[in-house]
């Protein structure tokens, strides 16, 4: 058989491309793609466990031990992506390719469209993970900006620490046009609030910009003011035939950080002709960006000055964003992920319920059990898999449906920089007129985080 010869009859299969944290909050997926007569073709990155993989794989019980082949690769880019898929497109007649996480966003929108199957698109997948991008593709949607380039830089370090009126804080002042203090300093393609921070004056900019790596790209952004949203979409060929609007908490208030504190879908004491102004932001957002086909998950901030992008990703959200819907509406999402891969418009379901996902205060120090009064807590990262979400009628009583953990024993907490230093959270659901602030406080306290001190801390 020649090298580009395939082999007759090659089963059909989905290509999921993800890692281990994302997958195992859609495990649904391959059930889905079973029932369809799809085999599952799973692609994971360097983040995942292989001793981890291996025990799930290994697991009768874990759905991923029902994939027909698992890849893990040493790195995200689309070289890589594409030799560990080389052998798997010969011997497979892949029907749908699958992105569900941040990391390869864009080589997995890059290589779904040289395949010509259904997906973001490449200019989509690659602005998707640069807010510079982001911001000139849609300037009417930006914030005030600015890069900070090598020049500002070197400005900050010329700072002989005299106060704010020497030379290299005119120099920097400059630099910065007609951006205000406060503002936020962001880099242009990180992650889950990584290395995003309020700085109020030019002393914390240059004081902060010590922080960051020399080569890497930065913004400088008017503060935006207003409540944030994100705004959830599924997307058929450019036409998006369902949208929501998910409202967001963050320790902004009590911190210089950015951190994602709390979501609830869908956003309630939302106005209708607020929530047509998210909706329409996001409509011109993705057509400003060329997205085909897929989900989108947007962050805007809505206040004085009308909507304001802070970014996009495509793919489904993080978090128990997708939870809260299933919940909301009472169908789940992954069949909507999998009708829209395979180039099908997918059914959707209107909310006819809330919920909210709160993560909760911690004590520093490590991690040592989470206990709760109501139900058990569900160790995703430890068990690979996340909680059972069972919807019910639309006038049911307040009800806590999960206790979520996404550290592990033995790890340690400590201020919330960013995403990844969040442990525990609660998610619950009650009628949409129903205070949902107050519900799931409720709960919270009935939720005990225990740790032990930090011994290796000085």
């Amino acid at each position: 058989m020649s090298e580009n010869a395939q082999p007759p009859c090659r089963p059909p299969a989905l290509l999921l491309i993800t890692d281990l944290v994302v997958i195992c909050r859609h495990l649904q997926l391959l059930t889905d793609a079973e029932s369809r007569g799809l085999a599952v073709l799973a692609v994971v990155g360097p983040e995942t466990p292989a001793d981890r993989l291996a025990a799930h794989r290994a697991d009768p019980a874990h759905p991923l031990s029902r994939a027909t082949e698992v890849v893990q690769v040493p790195d995200c880019t689309l070289d890589t992506l594409v030799g560990a898929v080389h052998g798997l497109l010969r011997a497979y007649d892949v029907k749908a390719l699958l992105n569900c996480g941040e990391v390869f966003a864009e080589p997995a929108g890059t290589l779904a469209e040289a395949l010509g199957l259904p997906g973001p698109g490449a200019h989509a997948a690659r602005v998707s993970r640069n807010k510079v991008l982001q911001r000139l593709a849609a300037p009417d949607l930006a914030p005030r900006w600015t890069l900070v380039g090598a020049e500002a830089r070197a400005a900050a370090r010329g700072h002989d620490g005299d106060g704010e009126d020497d030379d290299s804080a005119a120099v920097l002042g400059r630099l910065l046009g007609d951006v205000p203090l406060p503002a936020v300093l962001k880099p242009a393609g990180r992650m889950s609030s990584s290395g995003v921070r309020a700085v109020g004056t030019l002393a914390e900019l240059r004081a902060e910009l010590a922080h960051y790596p020399e080569d890497e790209t930065l913004l400088l952004e008017e503060r935006a003011r207003g409540a944030e949203y994100s705004v959830e979409a599924l997307v058929y060929a450019g036409e998006t035939v369902w949208a929501g609007v998910t409202a967001k908490d963050t320790n902004e208030c009590a911190t210089r950080w950015f951190t994602e504190t709390g979501h609830t879908s869908p956003a309630p004491a939302l106005g209708a002709a607020d929530e047509a102004r998210l909706l329409e932001a996001n409509a011109r957002l993705l057509a400003a960006i060329g997205f085909g086909t897929g989900m989108s998950h947007a962050e805007f901030r809505l206040g004085p000055d009308g909507v304001v992008l802070m970014e996009i990703a495509v793919r489904p959200p993080g978090d128990a964003i997708t939870k809260l819907w299933h919940l909301a509406s009472g169908r789940p999402l992954e069949p909507a992920l999998l009708d829209l891969a395979l180039g099908e418009r997918p059914l959707v379901a209107p909310a006819r319920r809330r919920a909210r996902q709160l993560y909760l205060d911690h004590p520093h120090g490590v991690l040592a059990d989470v206990t709760c009064d109501e139900t058990a807590a569900s160790w995703i990262t430890r068990d690979g898999a996340w909680p059972e979400f069972v919807p019910t009628t639309p006038d049911a009583p307040p009800r806590l449906c999960a206790v979520v953990v996404t550290r592990e024993p033995g790890d340690p907490l400590g201020e919330l920089t960013d995403s990844g230093g969040r442990a525990v959270s609660i998610v619950v659901d009650a009628p949409e007129g129903e205070d949902i602030h107050a519900v799931a406080e409720r709960f919270a306290k009935t939720v005990r985080v225990r740790t032990q001190p930090n011994r290796s801390t000085p």
